[in-house]
């Protein structure tokens, strides 16, 4: 790989947020996210849920994003690139995300999922999901960073029917 390459794959990963400089990209470009945005509604084919408006980036398996093996996640589970999958910031496990919980994100209006909470992204991080893309780091990069809605039922959502 030439050196313009390299750099341009360097800038990439730090705008999007996959790779270890990710910290300083900025926020102020996007609308409001977080607890203020929280609402509850009732979804024909899940139920009762709750949404909020989180950002959200990309991130890969890679020995450059992690201390030790890439594919143990903070709970010490390991991830599997066949399985959707994503890490949450700390501050969504109080708003009633837990581990193994199932999400559903809207992008652009159209909804994906479910995705399980598999791991928790580090503590800096507040109103933000990292969705995981196992060992490709191009479609993580064409992710890249955007504000989406997630969806999730809690253990009190009322059932539908």
């Amino acid at each position: 790989m030439n050196l313009g390459a390299a750099v341009a794959v360097a800038a990439s990963m730090l705008l999007t947020g996959c790779g270890p400089g990710s910290a300083n990209a900025s926020e102020a470009d996007l609308p409001a996210t977080g607890p203020d945005t929280r609402t509850t509604e009732t979804h024909p084919e899940h139920g009762e849920r709750h949404t909020m408006w989180v950002t959200a980036t990309a991130y890969c398996s890679r020995p450059q994003e992690t201390d030790g093996d890439p594919f143990i996640a903070a709970w010490n589970e390991r991830l599997d690139p066949k399985v959707k999958s994503i890490a949450v910031s700390r501050d969504l496990l109080e708003e009633g995300l837990h581990h193994r919980s199932s999400v559903w994100i809207e992008i652009d209006g159209k909804e994906t999922g479910p995705y399980l909470v598999l791991d928790k992204m580090n503590k800096r991080w507040k109103h933000r999901i990292d969705v995981y893309f196992g060992v490709d780091l191009k479609a993580a990069l064409e992710f890249g960073k955007k504000r989406v809605r997630i969806s999730w039922k809690t253990a009190d959502s009322k059932p539908t029917g």
